[in-house]
């Protein structure tokens, strides 16, 4: 008895150990615990995983580009473990906690511009947005499978395709539906009109979307309708389709 309390002494030992040297461990290692179908990941990280700094890129493949500006981070671990997130996009730090309920991120909201949009599907980049995105979500549980995930507005739109005009302000919102979201796209002003609807999960997902300008014999946007997708009835369809392997 003496002799095992004596072996679960120094694996507790050990373990302690153990963990109290992980906040020291070199942050690249960080680089391969992300999945490689994320939009948004770390491309270099420096420091460690206690406190360091690193660069963001944007897309995949040909499309990816690195955002400028590094994005910080900093573990707490009183009176909840907790890292604090901070970038030049953010209005304020970003915190991941723990809790008796799992992981929650703290509301925020960013701002960036719209050409990011462009690095996410060769049809975006063939738009090729311009303007400003907006970007904010409430305080949530990541392990949450219902509610209001976030919400995209696209300000002062516009597009090299119209180079002549405002296309408008539109709103993207996302939704959690199980392992996957929802996604729904609204025209909130402007001479274009666009809307959509879509679903995506750890298979990929499809979004399908309108287009439609205000008046029909509006030229301004003829270009950029035709990049779009085939006109039926006066309105243009597009849409989107990834899988976590490919882009279509």
């Amino acid at each position: 008895m003496k002799k095992l309390t004596k072996i679960m002494g120094w694996v507790l030992l050990a373990l302690s150990l153990l963990l109290a040297a992980v906040p020291f461990l070199p942050a690249r290692m960080m680089l391969a615990w992300q999945p490689e179908q994320l939009p948004l990941r770390l491309e270099t990280a420096h420091g460690s995983l206690a406190s360091g700094q690193g660069l963001l890129v944007v897309g995949s493949g040909l499309l990816a580009r690195t955002v400028p500006g590094p994005v910080s981070w900093r573990w707490r671990l009183a009176p909840w473990p907790q890292m604090e997130l901070s970038h030049g996009w953010l209005d304020q730090p970003v915190r991941l906690q723990a809790s008796l309920q799992g992981w929650r991120i703290s509301g925020q909201s960013l701002t960036a511009p719209a050409a990011l949009l462009g690095r996410l599907h060769p049809l975006l980049q063939t738009v090729q947005p311009q303007g400003q995105l907006q970007l904010r979500w409430p305080s949530q549980a990541l392990a949450a499978e219902t509610g209001p995930l976030l919400e995209l507005d696209w300000r002062n739109a516009r597009s090299a395709l119209a180079a002549q005009a405002e296309l408008g302000d539109y709103q993207l919102a996302v939704s959690r539906k199980g392992q996957g979201v929802q996604l729904s796209l609204r025209t909130l002003a402007g001479d274009l009109t666009l809307a959509g609807q879509g679903q995506w999960g750890p298979d990929g997902g499809l979004f399908e979307g309108r287009a439609q300008a205000k008046q029909a014999d509006d030229q301004r946007f003829k270009e950029l309708l035709e990049a779009l997708g085939p006109q039926r009835q006066g309105v243009t369809q597009w849409q989107i389709a990834t899988t976590t392997s490919k882009q279509e």
